[in-house]
């Protein structure tokens, strides 16, 4: 991998992100087809990012919430 290239995990350290060092590069005199290539599996990486399962709200939980806000 180029330096330059970084990626955010979570506690569990699972992908969420990647960072692309523009002036790492410019500074190193990293071509794109280098960060293309590095990118190679890029596809991969989206496909098996683990996304987080959010709760639905219900009326009654919104009205808890609000019951909290108006003691």
């Amino acid at each position: 991998m180029i330096e330059g290239i970084n990626f955010i995990t979570d506690e569990r350290g699972n992908n969420k992100a990647i960072i692309l060092d523009l002036i790492r590069f410019k500074k190193d005199g990293v071509q794109d087809k280098a960060v293309f290539e590095a990118l190679v599996n890029l596809q991969q990486l989206i496909d098996n990012a683990v996304t987080e399962k959010k709760s639905g709200n219900t009326w009654d939980h919104a009205k808890e919430k609000l019951k909290k806000l108006n003691p």
